[in-house]
């Protein structure tokens, strides 16, 4: 991933690994690989940084809704229940930055389960676990997301309307609703007030999962009314992905009246860069 970044001509890279759960699942790491996770990202910075870029130790973290909060080890941790980190064990490896993120929602009673799943599978969640109303996917995705963003503790917010993913051509609900739009920009508004700043992510679009742009152009415009700062996520799971979204990115920010967007620095410093000048090589 840094080699092909370098050769892209990054100047800045962010590692955001996603963060441990209290269950396991395919996509995230273990509470036991969280250090030497840390201690990669550290190295690659050390040896990067006498080529001229800087590589920066991220988490994305998720926000689990009430019912799901880490509470204790998950089952199968080498981990004892006084040693449990829980949210302060991501603290322990001093991460540079930290994406907040929705990938989970619960219905009811119903078992918990992520948007941004397969078509097959979101397709099977609606019937089950909403009973076909899949508008109480959508209504579950953005309470979670305005309560991850009223709590707090995070610098960047990830993908920010991901519940989109299974949804093209408004297969499922009507994005232009009132009510959806509604839900969205109360998000939006609450990420204003705590000064946050969101991703644009083309990681779908790129990966050929969905025709879908995080956020959707409609709330980016809201946003850039509102005050808040953008930047953009590569979201890359190979190395291939790296670099491919940041002209659709820009042309997509551009279209919403975006001018510039912000980075994190060397020193951690949030600073502004003309969007035209995002992704070039000096």
């Amino acid at each position: 991933m840094a080699e092909t970044a370098f050769q892209q001509g990054y100047s800045f890279l962010g590692f955001s690994s996603h963060a441990p759960l209290k269950f396991k699942t395919n996509w995230q790491m273990t509470w036991d690989s969280l250090s030497a996770y840390a201690a990669e990202i550290r190295s690659l910075g050390t040896q990067w940084s006498t080529q001229g870029m800087t590589v920066l130790l991220g988490l994305e973290i998720d926000s689990l809704g009430d019912r799901l909060r880490h509470t204790k080890p998950p089952v199968g941790s080498s981990l004892s229940s006084d040693t449990w980190p829980g949210y302060a064990g991501y603290s322990a490896i001093q991460p540079d930055f930290k994406i907040g993120s929705v990938h989970y929602v619960q219905i009811g009673s119903a078992k918990a389960f992520t948007v941004d799943e397969s078509a097959e599978e979101f397709a099977r969640h609606v019937n089950e676990c909403a009973g076909g109303q899949s508008e109480l996917i959508w209504q579950a995705y953005f309470r979670n997301l305005c309560a991850m963003i009223q709590n707090g503790g995070f610098d960047i917010v990830g993908h920010f309307d991901i519940v989109r993913k299974n949804n093209d051509d408004n297969r499922w609900f009507d994005e232009g609703s009132k009510n959806h739009r509604a839900a969205a920009f109360e998000a939006a508004e609450l990420a204003s007030k705590q000064d946050l700043v969101v991703e644009i992510n083309c990681g779908g679009l790129l990966r050929g999962k969905t025709k879908a742009i995080y956020p959707s152009i409609e709330v980016l415009k809201f946003m850039r009314e509102k005050g808040i700062r953008i930047t953009f996520g590569d979201d890359a799971h190979a190395p291939a992905h790296l670099g491919q979204g940041q002209s659709v990115a820009a042309d997509y920010a551009k279209a919403a009246g975006f001018r510039s967007i912000w980075f994190l620095d060397q020193k951690l410093r949030w600073q502004e860069l003309a969007i035209d000048k995002a992704g070039t090589i000096d």
